[in-house]
């Protein structure tokens, strides 16, 4: 009988726990006023003046969600690193709330994290080490914002803004309607890049690194003109919404490794489940489709970068590898 109570017990403490929780999501999708955003896009800010933009990353932190008449519900340790060539869908975890009305959020990274060790994190984490990098060193601390781009004839003029500075780690709010659905909801925002070169004089090619000068300016229209919300749950590159499958991943084996556009791929298991191959580059941007039927193990990729190799079935995606074509 005793144990009958402690198992009736349990779950009834499985039960409370669990009910109401609800999966909740960041999304961000990267917008040119009422168009979409890919790198290489050229803009016209509100002086007047074109810049082409080459790169856009920074980094989200202490993110709250606001809801039932102006609660704040801390999301714990979540570092979220944005770039430009790829919307955002991010989980924020499973909660029991209700009534979601808005996000509150930085961009960068808080102190003392800010200048804490970097070499202690595990290389999976969104703070460790990233190429191009998003640190200045141990003491200076990370790169909230790197937002780069090309101004003046032919866009050859260098425009660079690294944003960083515990004193310029701004927080700010966005109400919002959620989306709900089956998976959970979706908490949307649309980020204008137009908005991230206000008031910057681009046309004198301004490289700034630091914390005083249009940097900071680049910071404070991430704070106050990029972001909105929008209805829009944005689709993300097929890269990020992969099936990790280890057995796939693992006896898969793609050679020469680097290598000069034609790729050999060898099975080391059964691969009967594949029904197709797809190739992307490092945007998201589908290159080439194969039907697994007329496969014949190997593969041709005439432009030199970085690309992933797609194994499909008829159901999901089962896993990728990378190649570096030189």
């Amino acid at each position: 009988m005793l144990k009958s109570k402690l198992y009736l017990i349990t779950l009834l403490l499985v039960f409370n726990l669990n009910y109401g929780q609800n999966n909740v999501y960041l999304t961000i999708t990267h917008t040119l006023g009422t168009s979409s955003f890919s790198l290489n896009n050229v803009i016209t800010n509100n002086l007047g003046q074109s810049v082409k933009i080459t790169r856009v990353d920074y980094y989200i932190s202490s993110i709250k969600i606001i809801y039932n008449g102006g609660q704040e519900l801390t999301v714990p340790n979540k570092y979220i690193l944005v770039k430009g060539n790829s919307n955002v869908v991010e989980s924020l975890g499973s909660f029991s709330i209700t009534n979601i009305e808005g996000v509150k959020f930085s961009i960068g990274v808080e102190s003392p994290t800010n200048n804490a060790d970097i070499t202690l994190l595990p290389t999976t984490h969104p703070l460790s080490f990233q190429n191009p990098s998003m640190h200045w060193g141990w003491s200076s601390g990370y790169i909230f914002l790197a937002l780069e781009g090309g101004a003046g004839n032919n866009y050859t003029t260098t425009v660079q803004q690294h944003g960083t500075g515990n004193l310029n780690y701004f927080s700010q709010s966005k109400t919002v309607t959620p989306i709900v659905n089956s998976s959970g909801t979706y908490i949307n925002l649309k980020a204008d890049y137009i908005e991230a070169y206000k008031n910057i004089n681009v046309n004198n090619g301004p490289i700034d690194h630091g914390v005083g000068k249009t940097d900071l300016t680049a910071l404070q229209n991430f704070r106050d003109f990029v972001f909105s919300a929008t209805n829009v749950i944005p689709q993300t590159s097929p890269i990020s919404a992969i099936v990790d499958n280890h057995f796939y991943l693992n006896n898969i084996e793609l050679y020469p490794n680097p290598s000069n556009g034609l790729i050999n791929i060898r099975f080391n298991a059964l691969s009967t489940e594949i029904t197709s191959l797809e190739i992307f580059d490092m945007t998201g941007q589908k290159v080439k489709h194969i039907d697994w039927n007329i496969f014949q193990n190997t593969l041709k990729i005439d432009t030199k970068g970085v690309f992933f190799i797609q194994f499909k079935n008829q159901h999901q995606v089962l896993g990728f590898k990378k190649i570096i074509i030189q």
